[in-house]
């Protein structure tokens, strides 16, 4: 069984690998160093294996001073400076041979590639690719980049994003991502000075320059056309030419070819060599040294090419500029806007500006630089790394932290799940896969009534544990051929107490039942005759760390249906919710999740579910409401679509448990449930209402009211805490293996 424990004396093993060359100090590099050191404040013994040879020390130099992390030298082949992705991923898995880690932390989609395709480090795999959504990349226009994401996905215990919107573009776009991804941010050394006290007093700032003094401006990093590096020298002159005094630092020494403009690199090494009043090159220097030169800056410069705007990074150094107090001069972007607020004066916002434009927008923010130097210290806080550190800690509690098996047992615990539509066992399939102590088989079922059944028979004769997912005749056939000692579990969701074939279960030969719900539980101890005793109530998982994202703009307008097949969901319900609520308030919309009648064959073959869905959408057609309705595609990225939906509806006249208005519990929406069957027992009396004029009263009078909408939000995520994926988990462990001997042989 797994074990959810990242405390005690032994340290969480890492082991991290980047496909960077430490050698060259770009963005990529200083990012492996810096997620070593956040680990390492994490308390995590950490290993760092090497891409390169080692050149200089410049960046792997003050890996080595790390309390807990040591460096892995690379050895290429004869003839080689660095590891190719083939080499690489034979090192860490020599590495994980001797002494097997909690985590391999691996970057770039290479080496990702490789590692997955091998199905080496299951269940301990953390994925950071940042090679999609990028101009200058290869996925935004090309469906193989995206094919390939799908694969490390799959092969991956998370994946790392670095910002809310590479995580939905990547979890939109590759469906095994959702529900796995997770924001990491870049990180900001402690050393670098603190926020001041008042993020808005200017005395606690530095002073603006004063007038005959010059605007210090610096530059840091690589060399690139499309981070205008050639252009960056011209802006002191421009600057001069307004009347303001200007000096320009620039550090670095890598110069990046650019194949699209084959002349530019010799252009620019020729800027570096010529002199011009007001710029000094310093060349390469180590990360504590350029941080001090910056930290020396009134501005720093992250100017770019405007075809870069879309890309879904934040630039590492953009952040310990602000930590400094040093406000950086970025594009405006959506991830900026973000960060620094959309009045911040030094936005480039025109296509094609160039340094003459640069110069204005710092001589009119010349006079405010102590409230930006106050204000973008303040917004770096939550980047640094003893705070990434606690993000790193929660990801650990929230996985549960798999470990190799110890000798509990003399072998892995087989387990078949078998059943016909496991759309509702994702939660319990992940969690068998990442178990080292489970080895899992399925018994997918080509239908409710049809399956291989030699292929099931192995299944039998080769399963400790059994699970049947629904009470369907899957469950009648592994009832009537269930080996001595064998454990069996069928979980029963609703529509099979309308079964003809439930009678035939042989429910002696069942060692348990589980059920979603206390109105379920009792219904199946009714109608089955079974002992109370031997049914257990195991919600639908709710991943609360997942879901829980900053929501969007305007989301508390948002009304969502998720499904609206087959008609017991009540798609009319949420219409005429939406036109009662215009009465009032015509900002409400609709926002209809999921897909068409038409696309489920065996419900559109019904003349009755047909003939009411055509009139439905005919009266819709007709309604003034209808411009305040959207259809929207089923997608398996609900905790991003969760984050503009404010109200999750849940119109349906039958349901066993119902998982949306859950999800969006955990996603700071409010559910809304019109009375039926068991509603109260999941989520409460207070979202539950008789009819649909009730259900627009709740939605005015919260909605009226910030502090009444704040604490119906605290009550529903108190409510949902109880559907947590870690307490299920451990609901189902207790259910699956509570029964089998210590040892299996």
């Amino acid at each position: 069984m797994i074990d959810i424990d990242t405390g005690g004396e032994q340290a969480v093993r890492v082991l991290l690998y980047g496909d960077v060359d430490l050698n060259i100090i770009d963005g990529s590099a200083v990012w492996l160093t810096s997620m070593a050191e956040t680990w390492s404040l994490a308390g995590a013994q950490v290993d760092v294996q090497l891409k390169a040879v080692e050149d200089r020390t410049l960046l792997s130099g003050a890996l080595r001073s790390l309390p807990g992390v040591t460096v892995r030298t690379a050895h290429p082949p004869r003839g080689r400076h660095a590891l190719d992705p083939m080499r690489a991923a034979d090192a860490l898995q020599e590495l994980d041979r001797r002494e097997p880690y909690d985590v391999v932390m691996v970057r770039g989609i290479r080496i990702c590639r490789q590692v997955a395709r091998r199905g080496a480090f299951a269940g301990r795999l953390w994925s950071y690719v940042t090679e999609f959504g990028y101009p200058q990349g290869t996925a935004a226009d090309q469906p193989e980049p995206w094919s390939q994401l799908g694969e490390v996905a799959e092969a991956s215990r998370l994946m790392l994003a670095q910002t809310e919107q590479a995580r939905a573009v990547l979890e939109a776009m590759v469906p095994a991502a959702a529900g796995r991804t997770v924001v990491l941010s870049p990180m900001v050394p402690d050393a670098v000075p603190a926020a001041p006290a008042s993020a808005t007093s200017p005395a606690a700032s530095p002073a603006a320059p004063l007038p005959d003094s010059p605007v210090r401006l610096v530059y840091t990093g690589k060399f690139a056309r499309r981070w205008r590096t050639d252009l960056m020298p011209e802006i002191v002159g421009h600057l001069r030419e307004l009347g303001v005094a200007a000096e320009l630092t620039m550090v670095g020494d890598k110069v990046q070819h650019d194949p699209d403009h084959p002349a530019w690199a010799d252009r620019m090494r020729e800027i570096t060599q010529t002199p011009r009043p007001g710029v000094e090159w310093l060349g390469a220097l180590d990360r504590a040294a350029a941080l001090d030169v910056t930290a020396g800056a009134d501005i720093s410069l992250g100017w770019r090419d405007e075809e870069l705007d879309l890309s879904l990074e934040l630039s590492t150094k953009v952040l310990e500029s602000s930590a400094h107090g040093v406000p950086p001069l970025v594009n405006r972007t959506a991830a900026h806007e973000e960060l620094f607020g959309a009045d911040y004066p030094l936005f480039v916002d025109g296509l094609g500006d160039g340094p003459e434009e640069i110069a204005r927008i710092i001589a009119a923010a010349r006079d405010r630089l102590p409230q930006l130097s106050a204000r973008v210290q303040a917004v770096a806080g939550p980047y640094r790394m003893t705070a990434r550190a606690e993000v790193l800690k929660r990801w650990l509690d929230r996985i549960g932290l798999s470990r190799p098996a110890r000798g509990r047992r003399s072998r892995p615990v087989r387990v078949v799940v078998a059943g016909h539509d496991l759309k509702f066992a994702g939660e319990l399939v992940d969690l068998l896969h990442h178990d080292p102590d489970v080895e899992l088989r399925l018994d997918h079922w080509s239908a409710l009534h049809h399956h291989d059944e030699a292929a099931s028979q192995r299944h039998v004769d080769w399963a400790d544990v059994v699970m049947c997912e629904w009470a369907g005749p899957n469950a009648v056939w592994y009832a009537r051929h269930k080996r001595a000692g064998q454990r069996l579990v069928v979980r029963l969701h609703m529509f099979e107490l309308r079964g003809g074939w439930l009678k035939d279960l042989d429910t002696d030969a069942v060692d348990h039942l589980v059920t979603v719900s206390e109105h379920y539980r009792e219904l199946v101890v009714g109608h089955l005759g079974a002992d109370p005793e031997l049914v257990s109530v195991i919600p639908n998982a709710v991943s609360v760390a997942d879901l829980d994202r900053p929501g969007l703009p305007g989301r508390s307008h948002r009304l969502g249906l998720v499904g609206m097949v087959p008609l017991r969901k009540r798609l009319d319900r949420a219409v005429d919710l939406l036109r009662e609520l215009h009465r009032t308030d015509p900002r409400y919309t609709l926002h209809i999740r999921g897909r068409m009648p038409w696309e489920y064959p065996h419900e559109w073959r019904k003349p009755v579910q047909r003939e009411a869905y055509m009139d439905l959408f005919a009266r819709l057609g007709a309604d003034p409401v209808r411009h305040a309705v959207a259809f929207e595609p089923f997608g398996a990225d609900m905790a991003g679509w969760l984050r503009k939906i404010g109200w999750v509806l849940s119109p349906s006249t039958v349901e066993s448990f119902h998982l949306a208005p859950a999800e969006g519990m955990a996603s700071g929406a409010l559910p809304v449930l019109w009375d039926r069957p068991g509603a109260r027992d999941i989520f409460g009396d207070d979202f539950v209402v008789e009819d649909t004029a009730a259900a627009a009263r709740l939605i005015l009078q919260t909605d009226a009211d910030p502090e009444r909408r704040a604490a119906r939000g605290r009550v529903a995520r108190e409510r949902v805490s109880g559907f947590d994926e870690r307490s299920v988990a451990a609901a189902w462990q207790r259910v699956l293996f509570g029964g089998l001997k210590t040892r299996i042989t």
